[in-house]
């Protein structure tokens, strides 16, 4: 209480000043029919382009939540359409929202906003469009964690072409758009641009959805076999809404590969 009055003391002229030139502003504008006039209309200029910056910010925030509604139920509908295809192969498909995620590390991860109430559980692969994206490998109550293609702990079974040669696909760590074919025979005909898609193998992917392509670089030799560069078909640094695959007899498959000891990514 003794700063702020040693405050008044020291500035008390200043605030004299400002307390009568707001009493004769005051005055001026209220008794003056121009000033007043010019007062108002200044006074309604401001606040209409308050109350416009106001109304452009409140449709901003519809327009998002609107955008995000939309796109989910475009995952939504986008996964009720790959059911209703997979009617033959009875794949089930549901969609799901990204709400955190990484690509800037060698081991990145996906967090899914579905969990086992909604039928999720560990092994079903992700998909973007009918792109391979990644697998879940944890499931909470509400909410699953997927590591994508671009974690370089996983490997993926991918073929070259709708008839050629089956090989596994690794990301090496650096570039979220590119990966690595390995083991594909010498004598395979690869040429640029050839796609790259799932096996079927796994069980987490039916066979034939797009992984990505041969990309325009020369493979490097080894051995008896090559490795393939991969241009990947999805965009990892944009993803936001995806689509979880369920394929028949996945969990078998997985139970027998990890009773082995063999990795199932």
């Amino acid at each position: 209480m003794r700063n702020l009055w040693n405050l008044l003391v020291q500035y008390h002229i200043a605030l004299v000043f400002v307390i009568f030139q707001g009493i004769a502003l005051t005055w001026f504008v209220g008794s003056h029919g121009y000033p007043r006039g010019k007062w108002v209309q200044h006074s309604l200029e401001w606040q209409g382009e308050w109350d416009q910056r106001m109304s452009q910010w409140d449709r901003l925030t519809e327009l998002d939540d609107l955008n995000r509604e939309l796109l989910t139920e475009n995952a939504t509908l986008r996964a009720e359409l790959h059911s209703a295809r997979g009617d033959a192969t009875q794949n089930t498909y549901q969609g799901a929202e990204v709400i955190r995620s990484t690509w800037n590390s060698t081991t990145n991860q996906f967090v899914l906003n579905k969990g086992t109430v909604h039928g999720v559980k560990p092994g079903q692969g992700l998909l973007q469009n009918n792109r391979v994206v990644g697998r879940v490998i944890e499931a909470s109550e509400n909410y699953a964690l997927a590591l994508p293609i671009i974690n370089s702990n996983m490997e993926w079974s991918v073929r070259i072409g709708a008839t050629g040669p089956v090989a596994r696909l690794v990301w090496k760590g650096v570039d979220v758009t590119r990966a690595v074919v390995y083991d594909v025979p010498r004598s395979a005909i690869i040429s640029a641009g050839d796609s790259v898609l799932s096996s079927g193998f796994q069980g987490c992917f039916p066979a034939g959805l797009l992984v990505g392509s041969v990309a325009d670089e020369a493979p490097e030799f080894d051995g008896q076999f090559l490795n393939v560069p991969v241009a990947l078909a999805a965009d990892f640094r944009a993803i936001r809404y995806v689509q979880i695959a369920t394929t028949p007899g996945q969990l078998e498959i997985d139970a027998l590969t990890d009773g082995k000891g063999q990795p199932s990514p």
